[in-house]
């Protein structure tokens, strides 16, 4: 799952990583979460601090084939994974949102949320949702990391800041994943003005029925 308070206020930013680009084995993890195909439901319960602030939030991803549904607190975004093809949406404006593309920060690990300075890949990790790789990439702004299973579905992502007027982090604290195929209601733009992500609290982490 991706950092949305920082993704999309940075969409613009530089993906680069030095002169050499990511190590092998990093970019075939981030290759792997871009080129993904699976069919599935990952919901995350992340720690979020804001200026100090602690809030935990639930965010969702839905994947089907090439589309891609994300919906966290404040946004909604649908993407072709294979076009670039997008569409956001703010939940409290009510209404679509203009501006930088949103697909940028969707399809797999958004590399470009902050310039990379460097990137490692770390001990792989086991749960409900099977194995997953893990690899940290060192920014200007944060250390970030992120869980990726061998079918490509990013199950756990953190946001460590370098320095203190960054003013923002976050952990993922739980995360449900339920593969197959999902609701084709929600891969169409008409369906961005509902949520299909459960409740907060729901207690088994399965999405909403139409």
């Amino acid at each position: 799952m991706r950092a949305w308070a920082v993704l999309f206020a940075s969409l613009a930013a530089s993906s680069g990583c030095g002169a050499g680009g990511l190590p092998p084995d990093v970019q075939a993890v981030v290759d792997r979460s871009h080129s993904s195909r699976a069919n599935y439901a990952v919901i995350l319960t992340v720690e979020v601090i804001r200026d100090g602030r602690r809030t935990v939030e639930t965010n969702a991803e839905f994947h089907q084939g090439p589309m891609h549904r994300v919906e966290v607190p404040h946004m909604r975004v649908l993407t072709n994974c294979e076009t670039g093809a997008a569409q956001a949406y703010d939940v409290a404006a009510a209404a679509p949102v203009e501006g930088p593309d949103p697909g940028a920060a969707t399809c797999g690990v958004a590399v470009g949320a902050d310039r990379v300075l460097s990137g490692r890949r770390l001990e792989p990790v086991e749960g409900p949702y099977g194995r997953a790789d893990v690899i940290e990439l060192t920014g200007e702004d944060f250390v970030r990391r992120y869980a990726v299973t061998d079918d490509g579905i990013i199950v756990a992502n953190e946001y460590r800041p370098r320095r203190p007027e960054v003013g923002l982090s976050l952990r993922t604290l739980a995360a449900s994943v339920r593969r197959g195929p999902q609701d084709p209601a929600m891969f169409v733009p008409a369906s961005l003005d509902r949520a299909f992500a459960p409740p907060a609290g729901a207690p088994d982490g399965a999405p909403r029925s139409p």
